[in-house]
Formats: C-alpha cells, sequence, structure tokens
C-alpha cells in the first residue's frame, strides 16, 4: 500500500519541522510546508497532497481558513484544521469550509495518526458516494420510464428528469409538487395513499398532455432503517403504443366476430329489408357511431331499399313527413365509379381496401329537414 502524501500548512518553523519528522515516522509522506496562506494555495496546486494538515491562524493576510476555502476551489482534497484555539467563533468559521477534522495543540502521535486516517477513509467514502450519486443520475437521465420517489405527504421528492421533455415538463416543473398536481388523475393519489399504508400496487391510467398517454404504473413503500414507512417510490411506464396496438387488435377481432356473423345471417333466407337491417346493425357496432344507414343504389345518384339504423329516424325525421336523399358524392362516388370496397373512419384519408362483405365509411349526406347529418354506412 503507497503511503499517504501529506503537506503541512505551519507558520512556526520548529512545529513544522517537528509535525514533518512526525509524519515521517509514521509511514507518510510530506510533500510541502507553508507558512503562509497564499503559499499553502500555491503549494497545494503544484504538489497535489492526499491530505492538508492546515493551522488555523496564519501569518499575513490570508488565514488557514481563507487558505483552505481557496484550495477547496481547485481541489478535492480532506484538510484537517491544527490550533491551540478551541473558541466557538473560530469553529463556526472553519467548519463551513467542511473539515474532515482538527486536532488541537498540543497533541500525541497516535491522535495525529487516528486524525489522518480517519479522515482520508471518510474523503474516499465521499468519493465513492459522489461517484455513485454521478453513476445513478446518469442512469435516471438515460431511462425511458418515469422513476419517481414521494414523502409521506404523497410529495415528489425526485423524478428522472431523461423522459420529461416528451410530455413537455421539466425536474424543475414536478420536484416539490403533490403527483396529482402533475399528473391529473385521481387514480394516482389513490394508489400512492395505498402504497403510503404499505401495499405494493400496479395500475394502468390515461394521462392527457398535449396528447393522450397511457401508463402503466408500479409503486412501492419506501421504509428507513427500522421499518418505518417514510415514502414511496415508482416507475411510470408509457404503453401508449401497446395500449394503441391492443386497441387495434380488439378492434380488428370485433370486426372479423361481427363480419362472420353478418355472414351467417345472409346465409339464411331473409328479406331485402331485413339483410339491409342487419347490415345497418353491424356498422353501428362495428364503428361504435348511433347511426347507420345501409342501401343498394339503383342507379348512380338514386337509393333503393335502405334502412336507417339507431336513432337517425327519432333525430332527424319530422312527423308526417317523408324523407330523401338530395345529394351524394366523395367516396359514394368513388366506389359506384371503380365498383371496390373501402373501410375508412375518415372519409378524407383511407385506411384498407378490400373489406370482403362491402364497405363502411363516414359520409356527409343531407336528409331532407335535417341536411348535412354525420351518419356510418356499410354497403
Amino acid at each position: 500500500m503507497s503511503k499517504a502524501r501529506v503537506m503541512v500548512v505551519e507558520d512556526e518553523s520548529i512545529v513544522a519541522i517537528d509535525i514533518t519528522q512526525r509524519l515521517e515516522s509514521l509511514g507518510y509522506e510530506v510533500t510541502a510546508t507553508a507558512s503562509t496562506g497564499e503559499k499553502a494555495v500555491e503549494m497545494a496546486k503544484k504538489t497535489k497532497p492526499d491530505i492538508i494538515l492546515m493551522d488555523i491562524v496564519l501569518k499575513g493576510d490570508m488565514d488557514g481558513i481563507e487558505a483552505a476555502e481557496e484550495i477547496s476551489k481547485h481541489l478535492k482534497v480532506p484538510i484537517v484544521y491544527i490550533t491551540a484555539y478551541s473558541d466557538e467563533e473560530t469553529l463556526k468559521r472553519a467548519k463551513v469550509t467542511g473539515p474532515f477534522g482538527y486536532i488541537i495543540k498540543p497533541f500525541e502521535d497516535r491522535e495525529l495518526h487516528s486524525i489522518i486516517e480517519v479522515a482520508l477513509y471518510k474523503h474516499e467514502l465521499e468519493k465513492k458516494l459522489t461517484e455513485s450519486n454521478e453513476l445513478f443520475r446518469a442512469i435516471l437521465t438515460s431511462l425511458t420510464d418515469i422513476l419517481f420517489t414521494v414523502d409521506s405527504h404523497g410529495t415528489l421528492t425526485m423524478v428522472s428528469s431523461g423522459p420529461l421533455e416528451r410530455y413537455g415538463l421539466s425536474e424543475e416543473d414536478v420536484t416539490g409538487k403533490k403527483i396529482h398536481e402533475v399528473f391529473d388523475d385521481d387514480i394516482n393519489m389513490e394508489m400512492v395513499r395505498r402504497a403510503l399504508e404499505g401495499e405494493s400496487v400496479s395500475y394502468e391510467w390515461t394521462w392527457s398532455a398535449h396528447e393522450e398517454f397511457h401508463f402503466q404504473t408500479t409503486m412501492s413503500p419506501l421504509r428507513d432503517f427500522e421499518e418505518r414507512i417514510t415514502g414511496a417510490v415508482g416507475i411510470h411506464r408509457d404503453v401508449t403504443e401497446a395500449a394503441a396496438a391492443r386497441k387495434a387488435l380488439e378492434m380488428e377481432t370485433m370486426i372479423n366476430r361481427s363480419l362472420a356473423e353478418l355472414s351467417r345471417k345472409l346465409l339464411q333466407p331473409l328479406t331485402l329489408e331485413e339483410i339491409l337491417e342487419s347490415i345497418a346493425e353491424n356498422a353501428m357496432k362495428l364503428t361504435g357511431s348511433r347511426y347507420s344507414l345501409a342501401g343498394f343504389f339503383e342507379s348512380p345518384g338514386r337509393l333503393k331499399n335502405y334502412s336507417l339504423g339507431g336513432d337517425v329516424l327519432e333525430e332527424c325525421h319530422v312527423k308526417g313527413e317523408g324523407s330523401e336523399y338530395l345529394k351524394m358524392g366523395g367516396l359514394w362516388d368513388w366506389v359506384l365509379e371503380n365498383r371496390k370496397p373501402i373501410m375508412t373512419n375518415n372519409p378524407g384519408r383511407t385506411r384498407g381496401q378490400g373489406v370482403s362483405l362491402g364497405v363502411m365509411l363516414n359520409f356527409q349526406t343531407s336528409l331532407q329537414h335535417h341536411p348535412s347529418s354525420t351518419v356510418n354506412l356499410l354497403v
């Protein structure tokens, strides 16, 4: 094991020599000695010792405390103060510089050895802790999930900053706030309450910011050394894409099931009106609409035999009056002209072709007494 390198700052030359000899007899290497604060700063930057023994009272304009402050701006080195004084005011000034210890003159070799070893050990621990914190912060920054902690009142005490930008947030926007003040969903506060009662929870929820996001969250209680619950730690995982894929799969399954059901019905001896009614009913089921219409065209622009589903007649029909189509166009014309089926939820953007039993679409039509009504159609 290599010798620890020590620098001695002492304005009395005889005392400085004595400390140097004692250090060397204890197995340390003395890198330099200095008698003034200014010289101490210069020699510390030049020799870069492992530890500095600093007398508080020095000759000149800069005392030991001021010298320690200046050295700490340039070097991460533990400093132990040597002093013949232990008055409260001096110690208060010295504490501000974060010293690793004090040794009161006169002192024994074993005291000198102990204070140096303890200071070096504490410095090594602090160095490792700093490195661990830097590594932890780097990991937090690189996370795609939102890692967070809350205290016993549900206040956010730590949030990983990396993924926040995607949601229009920063670390400063969220730290110190209640979780429901950031993510305005009551389920989060309820789950925090359960976690603070000792339960590990997992749940999904939706948050609308500049767009809609779906999250899956897990949360567990945080405990201190005495097993008392002091807060909770959790992870918000963005599952928006997975939720969209799941929804699309559910829709596809529902479409296939409805089309299969419709196929079975069409194989049965049904009247034309019953066929159209079944088609209109399935159109509403597939689109989630309150309105539907199914019918046949005798020729472009002329609708023959149609069935209105849902609330169309109730909301659009005037008692004692008939209804007729005044205008057709858009996808209607495209389907009739090309003789091809289209599936779409948006008249301006085709989603897919080749739907086996007909056409499902949104379109703008005009019913007498109720112009420009949006309905879903399957033909």
